[in-house]
Order: structure tokens, then C-alpha cells, then sequence
């Protein structure tokens, strides 16, 4: 039980994490957009 915690711990924080770079990637975009124009 505890190895199986402490998986779902770890693709917990590894979907966090990606969301994390998908909104920075985002924020890029942005910026680099807005400075395009």
C-alpha cells in the first residue's frame, strides 16, 4: 500500500509539474506575442 502511495504521490506532482510548464510556456507566448506586435 505504501509503494502504491507513494506512486501516485510522485504522478501527482509530475502532472503539477507540467502544468506548471504548460502555463509558463503560455506566459512566453504571451510576452513574446506582445512584443511582436
Amino acid at each position: 500500500m505504501a509503494l502504491l502511495r507513494c506512486s501516485k504521490i510522485q504522478v501527482d506532482k509530475a502532472y503539477s509539474r507540467a502544468d506548471n510548464v504548460s502555463t509558463l510556456l503560455k506566459k512566453l507566448m504571451n510576452i513574446t506575442g506582445m512584443s511582436e506586435q
